[in-house]
């Protein structure tokens, strides 16, 4: 330095300078290869705000029938999975409370029921005025599967009520025999029964299905291209299902008429409480099916309403491969009738759980995966990571971060876009999104919400 020539400060060099790498060109299309997630322009803000985006910035917004209605999703139905205790009821019960207040941009009326094999729904349907009805042995509400539905004229046996009621009543039977499926000749038993025993009486039940199987006229064995030999052998083990379900299973429940009177045209939603039946995992399967029929021809039955119906649990029915069966058919089948569908679920892993990958019946979880456009994964167990990977299509990135996911935070998958949602859940919808209050150490009725990590 200079004589007299000013002091030459330096700056040290920093752990950051000592790192720093060269410089490098790139285009988009190779730099959002740094980022896990290919860049998001989000999914605008058509339907109601569920938390923050942390891919496209800003507020994350979602309906199910309007992203259908965007050409965003191929069918409008949803599966959400995570594991306990991070929120996967709660972000659908806020999504209902608020897309309750909201009026689409068509207008057109809504109708929501809720399969709740917990009763945790309940204080959900008293805030938005829904009707709740418990079901239960000896109780007074009885649901009939193979209901017409509301507005239908109960002569009106269409070849589309033939269709919906033999595929319920197969499915219980189904259940009941502990097959995957019926056979054939059995399904075409099936639907020959649920023929004539329409032809009886307008509206049949389970009892009146019981009633032609057990003395068949003389013309069945002729409609069936078999002997009235081969036809008793036939339908044995199906008469013993049905008996089973109506004395037993079903009994008191789902084996007569429906027993409640709502006003269809006014009635916002309802909850079909089963927490009576959640000792008995076979009964709840089976009333669960039965629900989700007779819901079946509630939705159908309203053609002006847009329709969604959510099944809580959904481990309970996947369990089961006729139940998955017959919800594959539910989802397909309900576009034309404006009906989606949520199902809520510890883990994918359920849908593959009954069955090898290499035994056939493994397609029929993968066609209920399919059809389902909008996947939700919440906080996953690290046994359930690998699965995803295989079944999903995640990336290694994106599977890997499930593991470490706090409470409401999840993972989006809507058609081809990719959102991670920080959710919100408002202090006053604790109330009936909370379904975690038996552990709690606060007195009940205390609404402080610290115990959760509220993003």
């Amino acid at each position: 330095m200079a004589p007299g020539a000013p002091p030459r400060w330096r700056r040290r060099a920093s752990p950051v300078d000592r790192l720093a790498l060269p410089r490098h060109t790139a285009t988009t299309a190779h730099l959002c290869a740094v980022y896990p997630f290919t860049i998001e322009a989000g999914l605008g803000s058509r339907g109601v705000f569920l938390g923050h985006n942390r891919l496209a910035g800003g507020g994350f917004f979602f309906d199910l029938h309007e992203a259908y209605d965007a050409g965003l999703i191929q069918g409008p139905n949803m599966v959400v999975s995570g594991a306990g205790a991070h929120g996967k009821s709660a972000l659908i019960k806020a999504y209902l409370h608020r897309a309750a207040a909201r009026t689409p941009a068509g207008g057109r009326p809504r109708f929501t029921a809720v399969i709740d094999p917990k009763g945790e729904w309940t204080a959900l349907a008293d805030r938005l005025g829904w009707a709740a009805l418990r079901l239960r042995p000896g109780g007074g509400i009885r649901v009939n599967p193979l209901d017409a539905g509301p507005g239908q004229h109960p002569a009106a046996d269409s070849p589309t009520q033939t269709t919906r009621r033999a595929a319920v009543t197969g499915a219980l039977l189904a259940v009941a025999l502990g097959q995957g499926e019926l056979s054939v000749s059995q399904q075409r038993l099936v639907t020959a029964a649920v023929r004539r025993a329409a032809a009886r009486t307008p509206t049949p039940t389970l009892l009146d299905i019981r009633a032609v199987l057990a003395h068949p006229d003389p013309t069945l064995a002729a409609d069936l291209d078999t002997t009235p030999g081969e036809l008793l052998d036939r339908r044995r083990p199906l008469l013993d299902a049905c008996v089973t379900l109506v004395d037993h299973d079903l009994r008191g429940i789902c084996d007569g008429p429906t027993s409640i009177g709502l006003a269809w045209d006014t009635t916002p939603g309802l909850v079909l409480d089963l927490s009576a039946l959640l000792t008995n995992r076979r009964a709840l399967k089976l009333v669960l099916t039965a629900a989700a029929g007779w819901l079946q021809a509630v939705m159908y039955g309203q053609p002006d309403r847009h329709k969604l119906t959510v099944i809580d649990e959904g481990w309970i029915a996947l369990d089961d491969l006729a139940i998955v069966r017959f919800l594959q058919d539910q989802w397909r089948l309900g576009r034309q009738w404006g009906a989606a569908n949520i199902l809520i679920t510890h883990a994918i892993a359920d849908l593959r759980g009954q069955v090898h990958a290499d035994r056939a019946e493994a397609s029929i979880a993968a066609g209920l995966l399919n059809t389902t456009s909008v996947r939700v994964f919440l906080h996953q167990n690290p046994e359930q990571i690998g699965r995803l990977l295989t079944d999903m299509g995640l990336t290694s990135t994106e599977a890997a971060l499930l593991d470490g996911f706090p409470p409401f935070t999840a993972l989006w998958q809507v058609g081809g876009h990719t959102a991670l949602v920080d959710h919100v859940i408002a202090a006053d919808e604790w109330a009936f999104a909370d379904t975690d209050t038996a552990m709690r150490t606060s007195i009940p009725g205390n609404t402080d919400t610290s115990g959760y990590r509220e993003r």
